[in-house]
């Protein structure tokens, strides 16, 4: 069997997405792993190739993930791992060192949100998910994502401004 360039884009997110959430490389696969055994062997899991398998999939790993969460009892420590941003670093080695600072303080102060505001955060905007699928993969209503997302940013926010840490355009 073939696996399109698709599907295995759509794992890789998956497997971020679960990594992120246990901050452990090893339960992160297992649960992808499980998660896509479930929706080739799952009778109402949608096909592969269909535009609803991504939802269902992220779906399946968050709820594994939120599993072994609860079964250790406890977040571990965050293993550093360069994070994948859609901006280029700078060519300019100050503008490049001062990127992979905020970078890395971005970071660190999403591991310190609560596991729900770091999965609403990680679904919008590292995954580029809608408020109709994130609304789907958490199983709640679309205004339900907004104000979550929109708390999730704040408390982001408070973190950073604590840490003395300002984004482009603030002051």
């Amino acid at each position: 069997m073939q696996v399109s360039e698709e599907f295995n884009e759509c794992r890789k997110q998956a497997y971020a997405l679960a990594f992120r959430l246990l901050n452990n490389a090893d339960d992160a696969l297992e649960v992808v792993q499980a998660s896509i055994e479930k929706g080739i062997n799952h009778a109402n899991a949608p096909a592969l190739d269909h535009p609803e398998f991504k939802p269902w999939l992220f779906t399946v790993v968050r709820n594994k993930s939120i599993d072994i969460l609860r079964h250790k009892q406890r977040v571990r420590q965050v293993e550093h791992e360069e994070f994948h941003s859609s901006a280029p670093l700078s060519t300019e080695p100050d503008k490049s060192l001062q990127q992979m600072q905020l970078k890395d303080a971005l970071e660190k102060a999403i591991n310190e949100l609560s596991t729900q505001q770091k999965e609403i955060i990680l679904l919008r905007d590292y995954h580029n998910f809608s408020y109709a699928d994130i609304a789907k993969i958490l199983g709640i209503a679309n205004g339900s994502v907004m104000s979550r997302l929109h708390r999730a940013r704040m408390a982001l926010r408070e973190i950073l401004v604590a840490k003395g840490i300002t984004l482009g355009g603030e002051r």
